[in-house]
């Protein structure tokens, strides 16, 4: 597989795909996945990309061979995990969000998973589902400075390394659409500003979150509902967020910025998103290699910092798709 790019894809409701960027054909990843498995967040070694994480219904599991085979992680049975964040310094370290707001650390790779704590939002809104963390964010200039993104309870700010959680939500309290964060990025390699994604598109806190302003994806794109934020890994003023018209819609997107979030544009041109996007991934080994997915199943990608792109389209049995990562092999 040597110069190889692989996408991988998580899917709620079949489990894990990968494909080489140059083939037509992807792989079900099952050899040591969990049964039935609910992939809802993926992460790659920042030193070696032929390991990969998957959160599932039934904790984290590994693969240490590009995605071949799977080994469940120790941790505590019954946790649904939903974000996976690797320490920006240290890649031994590792951190989760599950749903519940509980947060777990490892500290020798992702082998052992041990309970950190739980963010609490008083505020919360009572949905059908317990409160879930869909991102974690980490500075790399002081790591114990750390954000959780809460689906439905706002953004919260950790100053001990997760230990204890402050929610900041004096922007937010009683608006659903302000509440309901679906990611986070530390933006700055000074830390400077912080984004968060939420139904009216991406907001940034340069306060560590004490004050938020809305970056008005309403004023360049027809839709602004955002499903996450991510820092390109070579440039951290550059960012990328996944936007639809809402959660089920049939319209999809990406938007960028180069300048930490003072002007955007809409990255995917000339391609046609068919539901809203879901998850946005760039490869940390070749950062003009860009890739989204959309809920419905369509992944689109760009080698060429997205002059060009090609579809990717999954089989018909992904449903709901929710997460993507890819990497040189």
């Amino acid at each position: 597989m040597a110069g190889k790019t692989l996408i991988y894809v998580g899917a709620e409701a079949s489990g894990l795909y990968r494909k080489e960027a140059g083939d037509d054909h992807w792989e079900n990843l099952t050899r040591g996945m969990a049964p039935a498995a609910q992939v809802r967040a993926l992460a790659v070694h920042p030193e070696d990309p032929a390991v990969i994480f998957a959160g599932t219904q039934r904790g984290v599991y590994r693969s240490v061979d590009r995605g071949d085979n799977w080994e469940r992680m120790n941790m505590t049975e019954g946790r649904i995990v939903w974000s996976l964040k690797f320490h920006p310094n240290n890649a031994k370290i590792m951190f989760l969000g599950t749903e519940g707001s509980e947060v777990y650390k490892s500290e020798d790779g992702g082998e052992n998973w041990h309970y950190l704590s739980t963010v609490g939002s008083p505020d919360a809104v009572q949905m059908a589902f317990a409160t879930r963390i869909l991102g974690i964010g980490i500075e790399a200039s002081d790591p114990n400075n750390m954000y959780a993104a809460l689906e439905v309870g706002g953004a919260a700010r950790s100053t001990d390394g997760g230990k204890t959680w402050k929610v900041v939500n004096s922007k937010f309290d009683g608006d659903v659409d302000l509440m309901d964060l679906h990611g986070v990025a530390v933006g700055a390699s000074d830390s400077g500003a912080v984004f968060i994604s939420n139904r009216t598109g991406v907001w940034r806190t340069r306060d560590r979150g004490e004050t938020w302003e809305d970056l008005n994806f309403g004023k360049i794109s027809e839709i602004k509902y955002s499903r996450g934020v991510q820092a390109a890994p070579d440039d951290p003023n550059t960012l990328y967020a996944c936007v639809g018209l809402n959660f089920g819609s049939e319209e999809g997107g990406v938007m960028r910025t180069s300048d930490l979030g003072q002007t955007w544009e809409r990255f995917d041109k000339g391609i046609s998103a068919k539901s809203t996007t879901f998850g946005v991934a760039i490869n940390a080994q070749a950062p003009d290699q860009v890739y989204f997915c959309t809920r419905k199943g369509q992944v689109f990608g760009t080698h060429d910092g997205g002059s060009t792109w090609k579809e990717h389209v999954l089989p018909e049995t992904a449903g709901n798709v929710i997460s993507v990562a890819c990497t040189s092999a």
